[in-house]
C-alpha cells in the first residue's frame, strides 16, 4: 500500500493529477507533449531544407497547402537519434501564440508511442539531468509504469528558437 504524506493534496483526492499527453522518444530519452499541443503524426517524409538554418531547424514541409518548419529537438538537446532519419516520424504540433494563429511546427521522433495519462509528479527537473542546461524546457515530469516522461513546454522551446533566429540575424 502506498503511504499517503498528510497535506500534500490539498485538494482532498486522494487520486494524484493525471492529464492525457502524447508520449514518444528522442534518442533514447521519454518525452510527452499536452494533447492538445498535437494536431497529428506523419511518416517521415523528406523536408526542403532552409538556408542558413539553425543546427536543429531541419527544414520546411507542405502539409495540406501549409508550410510548416520542422524542427530536429535531439540536434538541439544534443541527442544521438537511435535510428535513420527516414524511420522517422514527424509529430505535427500547434502552439497557441497571444493575437496570433496558432503556430504549427513539425518534430522529429524517433518513435511515437500513445496517448496516455500521466500521472504528474512534483519533482524538481533537475534532477534528470536529460537536457543539460535547459531545464526551463520541460514543464514537468509526468510517471507512468515506473518510468519517468518529460513533459516539454513548447512555448519555451519557441521562444528560445526567435532568441536564437533573432541573435543570428544581427551577425
Amino acid at each position: 500500500a502506498k503511504m499517503k504524506i498528510q497535506g500534500e493534496n490539498m485538494s482532498g483526492q486522494d487520486k494524484p493529477e493525471t492529464n492525457n499527453f502524447f508520449t514518444f522518444n528522442l534518442g533514447k530519452g521519454n518525452f510527452a507533449l499536452p494533447v492538445k499541443n498535437v494536431k497529428e503524426v506523419l511518416n517521415y517524409e523528406p523536408v526542403s531544407s532552409v538556408p542558413k538554418a539553425l543546427p536543429y531547424i531541419k527544414g520546411v514541409m507542405n502539409i495540406r497547402g501549409s508550410v510548416v518548419t520542422v524542427i530536429d529537438l535531439r540536434t538541439m538537446f544534443g541527442f544521438d537519434p537511435v535510428k535513420p532519419i527516414e524511420k522517422n516520424s514527424i509529430i505535427v504540433t500547434e502552439i497557441e501564440q497571444e493575437n496570433a494563429h496558432p503556430l504549427t511546427i513539425g518534430i522529429f521522433s524517433d518513435s511515437v508511442n500513445n496517448v496516455t495519462p500521466l500521472e504528474i509528479i512534483n519533482a524538481d527537473t533537475a534532477d534528470y539531468g536529460v537536457i543539460p542546461n535547459r531545464k526551463d524546457f520541460i514543464s514537468g515530469i509526468g510517471k507512468i509504469d515506473g518510468k519517468f516522461i518529460l513533459i516539454l513546454d513548447l512555448e519555451k522551446i519557441l521562444f528560445s528558437i526567435n532568441a536564437e533566429l533573432e541573435e543570428n540575424i544581427e551577425l
